[in-house]
């Protein structure tokens, strides 16, 4: 596979790119991603789904634009997807004709199954694990569910309503809100009762800008919107409330402009979702058709899923950022072990261990940046950068103990400004310290072989070479409850 590739999709309110390098076999980040508001659909739903001229002009425009900043970044691969302002369109044909032959590539027009496929791949490799839920993914001119039973995708399914089509045909026109309920409504009897599920996941720029908007109604102490959960019964009334607004009446909720003259009739459709599916959680994926078009190319060999208990965002950071793999590693396994032998004195849930392992693996890479600082420069790389397969609670307890692994035990700033996303206080600090204590143990670098028990209130820790370094460090250390500590 290309160790960069350009990922464009063409839908019916934006088009959108999106340039992803491999760092290893699965590794992989983002290193650009543009998008252009052109609303290839505009006025084609009122005109029997043909794409009109001054639409189509922008369109090619982007295209190109796009294809150059894909030529200077060096990207070997290009896969373009188009939805549906194309697929609904009778002259679809000669547009992806003229991109083919004046920029080099080809416009694959899907239809709506694979489209929400897409949506669904991404979710379930790019979220925390998905043991059932519904994706939905409400575009401009259509909107797509996903079906995931037990972490599979079973069933998909893609309705014809979209945002910019209800604009065109409803609001625009101004007709009469029955008629748009009427629509909405037969649309709806088409799902299959399947697709109901308590949980749902948000794709889509549609429900990104709602779930951004809530994070700051509710000043959420994270900015990233991928992982994000919501109770619908918490937003309902709200998200209901921004349906019946107009278009100025929606400034006050901070939604940006690209988006203000679109989220009235996505807010409709999705209170139209949550009842006829019956979601009472919502989990948002800033990940989407375009990840999912990345991820079905990346791992073709693999049946679209990561192998088990890899990580993307875990193995991009260390192959990145990491200055001795071995040792991270090493930190890590040591830290797990110290955990296991202090069990009976910080009687912590083993639930935690796994984030334990993550953190040790990534203590150290912020001092790629530079060696001052490097737990700030660590704790910030992993709160931007740590977003897939992790759950906020998960991400910022990671990025906590890293930040601290030093001396110090995590402050009371940091539990004020982070608290709703963190276990107790007494949780964070043991585990912090035990991270700070596998680190020390390396402070030679050498790796060492050591094991450890615990009896009559001394942590005893034998080792076949000196352990100067290391009792010095360890010495520092503050212990979050009282015993001994013993070198053999």
């Amino acid at each position: 596979m290309a160790k960069r590739t350009a990922i464009i999709d063409l839908g019916s309110n934006s088009i959108r790119m999106a340039v992803f390098e491999k760092t290893s076999r699965f590794g992989f980040h983002l290193i650009k991603e543009i998008k252009s508001r052109v609303r290839l659909g505009e006025g084609a739903y009122e005109r029997g789904g043909h794409l009109q001229s001054r639409p189509i002009q922008e369109a090619f425009d982007t295209l190109e634009a796009f294809s150059r900043i894909a030529s200077n970044l060096s990207c070997t691969k290009i896969l373009c997807v188009a939805t549906s302002a194309l697929r609904d369109a009778p002259n679809a044909h000669d547009f992806t004709t003229k991109v083919r032959k004046a920029l080099g590539f080809s416009v694959r027009i899907i239809d709506g199954d694979t489209e929400a496929r897409y949506g669904g791949i991404a979710a379930l490799n790019l979220l925390p694990h998905l043991e059932e839920a519904t994706t939905i993914d409400i575009g401009g001119g259509s909107t797509e569910l996903a079906k995931i039973v037990r972490g599979k995708i079973v069933d998909t399914f893609s309705l014809n309503v979209g945002t910019v089509r209800l604009k065109e045909l409803f609001f625009d026109t101004k007709q009469d809100r029955s008629a748009l309920e009427a629509f909405l409504n037969n649309a709806l009897e088409t799902l299959p009762s399947h697709f109901a599920s308590p949980c749902a996941v948000g794709i889509g720029g549609t429900l990104r800008a709602l779930s951004n908007a809530i994070m700051e109604k509710e000043l959420y102490p994270l900015k990233t919107v991928h992982g994000f959960a919501f109770d619908v019964a918490l937003h309902r009334s709200w998200i209901e409330a921004i349906g019946e607004k107009s278009i100025l009446d929606l400034k006050p909720y901070g939604f940006k402009k690209d988006r203000i003259d679109t989220i009235r009739e996505g807010c409709v459709i999705f209170s139209k979702l949550l009842d006829k599916l019956g979601v009472s959680k919502v989990l948002t994926s800033g990940a989407g058709v375009r990840e999912g078009v990345f991820l079905s190319d990346l791992l073709a060999s693999q049946r679209g899923v990561f192998p088990q208990n890899f990580n993307p965002s875990l193995k991009s950071l260390m192959d990145r950022f990491s200055q001795n793999p071995k040792g991270d590693v090493y930190v890590a396994k040591t830290a797990l072990a110290l955990f296991d032998a202090l069990v009976c004195l910080h009687k912590i849930d083993p639930t935690h261990k796994e984030t334990l392992s993550v953190a040790g693996k990534l203590h150290s890479v912020g001092s790629y940046l530079s060696v001052y600082q490097e737990h700030l420069h660590s704790f910030y790389f992993i709160l931007n950068n740590l977003n897939f397969g992790f759950s906020h609670e998960e991400k910022m307890l990671i990025a906590l103990l890293v930040k601290y692994h030093a001396k110090k035990l995590p402050n009371y700033e940091d539990f004020g400004a982070y608290g709703a996303l963190l276990p107790e206080a007494n949780v964070v600090n043991w585990l912090s310290f035990i991270l700070s204590f596998a680190k020390c143990l390396n402070a030679d670098l050498s790796n060492p072989s050591v094991t450890f028990f615990y009896e009559n209130h001394t942590l005893h820790v034998k080792s076949d070479i000196s352990m100067r370094l290391a009792k010095e460090a360890i010495k520092k250390l503050t212990k979050p409850a009282s015993f001994a500590i013993a070198f053999r």
